[in-house]
């Protein structure tokens, strides 16, 4: 490992640039997500739709939520309400109904690039422009999954001072929605109505910082 850093480190001074894979190193303020398959928290994690360039900024494109959807008791997500099991006392299901959102921050620091272990002497940074990394970040309103364009590949290449030590940042919109919650029994009948507010990310994008 010490032999491949080395090497790295002579790469970088003789091109002046970064080309860094996808590191597994974790961080104290991101980790990764390990969501079940369809649940409520992988629909706002999955909800990207493209990567692009805005104004010189590799930025992650997220998909509209839907404004109606159900959770089933095995917390699956649906956009069709369950069937009713009457003989299933425990079998809840719940009613997400979309009553407003607004933007809590328009350039969020979500936290650090997870392809990206520590800081480098770099003129620039590559990222994919055709598949992301997600990792979730703590927000003041709960965890909230953020996606972001995948460290290495083709694609994209951001600028970096190479005369200062550089790390790539996540930056975006930091979005609240409000739902009204509806919870139903296993026959259908209403038990309680709630509200949440339910944190996400949007419009992703890397930002240099520097130390």
């Amino acid at each position: 490992m010490k032999n491949l850093l080395r090497a790295f480190f002579i790469f970088l001074l003789t091109f002046s640039f970064v080309y860094a894979n996808e590191s597994h190193a974790l961080s104290q303020d991101i980790v990764e997500n390990e969501n079940v398959n369809n649940s409520l928290e992988d629909m706002f994690e999955n909800n990207v739709g493209k990567i692009e360039e805005v104004n010189g900024k590799v930025t992650t494109i997220y998909e509209d939520l839907p404004d109606e959807f159900y959770v089933t008791s095995e917390n699956e997500v649906s956009l069709n309400e369950p069937d009713v099991t009457p003989s299933c006392g425990s079998c809840i299901h719940k009613k997400y109904t979309k009553v407003s959102s607004w933007t809590q921050s328009s350039d969020y620091n979500f936290g650090w690039h997870p392809g990206f272990s520590g800081y480098n002497r770099a003129s620039g940074y590559w990222f994919s422009s055709s598949s992301t990394v997600s990792f979730t970040a703590s927000v003041s309103y709960g965890p909230v999954s953020v996606s972001i364009a995948k460290a290495g590949g083709s694609g994209y290449y951001v600028n970096a001072d190479y005369n200062r030590w550089s790390r790539p940042a996540v930056h975006g919109k930091y979005i609240v929605t409000k739902y009204q919650v509806k919870e139903y029994d296993g026959a259908g009948r209403l038990i309680r109505t709630y509200y949440e507010n339910k944190p996400s990310a949007k419009d992703t994008y890397v930002k240099i910082k520097y130390r």
